[in-house]
């Protein structure tokens, strides 16, 4: 039985035409000035092996939709955090004449693929990252503008829009230390998730700012509700422990608040968290709250896509957000 060849992709392309993959993508979709001569050494390149781009691509720049494709990843406990960047990216992107398209992250790049086939998105946003990301790629590969929020690894070409997470770790230490507390635990198991990009930079800010200021960090993996007895074993007498977690925000606060903790001087919950939980209780007041800045990303992020998309000769981005203090 004869071997069946692979079919060529943009990155052979690439490597053969001795150019970046995203240079591919320009020259196919026509996105972004390129020079003749390497329009040549592209085009000559695509002859050799025979590549066959996708037409959805290729035509794209021909016919307006109206219609950005969004990847929104799998809803779970806080399935609020995902309704307002969700509901803010829908009202932001009529405000500029464009429909959503949703497209849930377990699909993964093969959802990225199976959108671009269509030919229906103008435009892409992707949400919630991996430090390195299978849905880069196709997104690259396509040759449509896009917009992560969340910031890779290796990201090529594409704009972000994010929160800075590496800064949100300093100023978490830098608030414990100001509170004499002894220790930092990080609820919501962010150890076993350093492979998503949010988490890798918070902790990457938090581990080099605690080492400079000689601050004991612990990440903690157990049940949410038990946060609260974790961290009160943990301190000895005449000692303090901060909290503070990416994630399970509201069910650590509820479980502090339960067991009386809100107010027991030796724990301090430092929550990342918008407005909203201000009326769960008036014990939040003693809560200092850093603002995650959803809807301002939200916005920004679509504004982003918007201008890749109607300005000539535009140029991806990376656009960092600095939290902020709520209480005050």
């Amino acid at each position: 039985m004869p071997i069946r060849r692979k079919a060529p992709t943009s990155q052979d392309v690439a490597r053969l035409a001795g150019v970046s993959q995203s240079t591919v993508s320009y020259v196919l979709t026509g996105s972004r000035p390129i020079s003749e001569a390497t329009r040549a050494r592209v085009e000559d390149a695509i002859a050799k092996l025979g590549y066959h781009p996708n037409s959805g691509a290729r035509t794209l720049r021909s016919r307006r939709s109206g219609v950005i494709g969004l990847m929104v990843p799998e809803a779970d406990a806080d399935d609020g955090v995902l309704m307002t960047f969700v509901g803010t990216i829908a009202r932001e992107a009529r405000r500029f004449g464009y429909d959503i398209l949703l497209v849930t992250a377990q699909e993964g790049a093969d959802g990225i693929r199976r959108v671009v086939r269509t030919g229906v998105c103008e435009g892409l946003l992707l949400m919630e990252l991996d430090r390195i990301d299978e849905r880069v790629a196709p997104a690259l590969e396509s040759g449509l503008p896009f917009v992560t929020i969340g910031k890779p690894e290796e990201f090529p070409q594409g704009s972000v829009v994010d929160l800075d997470f590496e800064m949100l770790g300093r100023m978490v230490v830098e608030r414990a230390v100001e509170e004499q507390c002894d220790r930092l635990l990080l609820f919501g198991a962010p150890g076993r998730k350093r492979a998503r990009n949010d988490v890798a930079r918070f902790l990457a800010g938090v581990e080099t700012m605690a080492e400079d200021q000689g601050l004991e960090v612990i990440l903690d993996a157990g049940a949410l509700a038990e946060v609260p007895d974790r961290a009160l074993r943990l301190t000895l007498p005449n000692q303090r422990t901060a909290l503070f977690g990416i994630t399970g925000v509201r069910q650590v606060l509820f479980a502090m608040a339960a067991t009386g903790a809100l107010v027991d001087d030796t724990r301090l919950l430092i929550a990342l968290s918008g407005a909203d939980l201000l009326d769960v209780s008036p014990l939040l007041a003693a809560v200092p709250q850093v603002d995650p800045c959803r809807v301002e990303i939200s916005e920004l992020a679509v504004q982003e896509l918007v201008r890749l998309l109607r300005t000539e000769g535009a140029t991806p981005r990376i656009t960092l957000v600095e939290p902020r203090w709520l209480e005050g």
